[in-house]
């Protein structure tokens, strides 16, 4: 399906020069966070089932294409929207339909943290359980880490500038010991 109502909210992020934007919107009382992310080719959407531990991913392809509910996605959300799959019940194209018509047109202006992304995008790497960012490592002798959770929890663009400055992002289990997100670039520049 063509995602054309999330063209303002892809022209006002790229004229505020981010890269990732959440917001949120309830279906059958079930509320749904979207942390969608401009930075990558195709572009991605990152729908997290707030309070029950699901989330999938959907692909927007060039012309705003939306690639559409895989089987096994629709399944669960049926499930967890406590709905049945049907025309009166529910089918991947209301469901699409009527979060389109929930995306904000502008920014928000809160930046994305990396946590925020963590608790929806599981991912395989070492630490796996250290998902609050806590800041940059630079390294001149030795060859930087965790380039895997960068890519995923910060983006294609921030991956691309760690890899070729031989900086590692730092992460902490404690939340406590977080820091609000600063681009690598911010890092360099101090």
């Amino acid at each position: 399906m063509k995602l054309l109502e999330i063209k303002p909210l892809l022209l006002d992020m790229r004229k505020n020069e981010v890269t990732k934007e959440k917001f949120r919107f309830t279906y059958n009382g079930v509320t749904f966070e979207v942390i969608f992310f401009i930075d990558s080719t195709p572009f991605e959407l990152l729908f997290g089932v707030v309070d029950k531990n699901y989330s999938f991913v959907l692909k927007l392809r060039a012309g705003f294409q939306l690639e559409s509910l895989p089987d096994e996605v629709f399944y669960k959300l049926c499930t967890i929207l406590n709905l049945k799959p049907s025309k009166e019940g529910l089918t991947s194209y209301k469901f699409l339909q009527y979060f389109a018509q929930k995306i904000p047109s502008k920014y928000s202006k809160s930046n994305v943290q990396p946590h925020e992304i963590a608790q929806y995008k599981k991912i395989d790497v070492p630490e796996s359980d250290k998902i609050y960012f806590c800041g940059w490592q630079t390294y001149n002798t030795r060859k930087a880490q965790n380039f895997e959770k960068t890519k995923q929890y910060l983006g294609e663009s921030t991956y691309e500038f760690c890899k070729k400055h031989n900086i590692s992002s730092c992460w902490t289990n404690v939340p406590e010991k977080r820091k609000d997100y600063f681009s690598p670039q911010e890092y360099v520049s101090k």
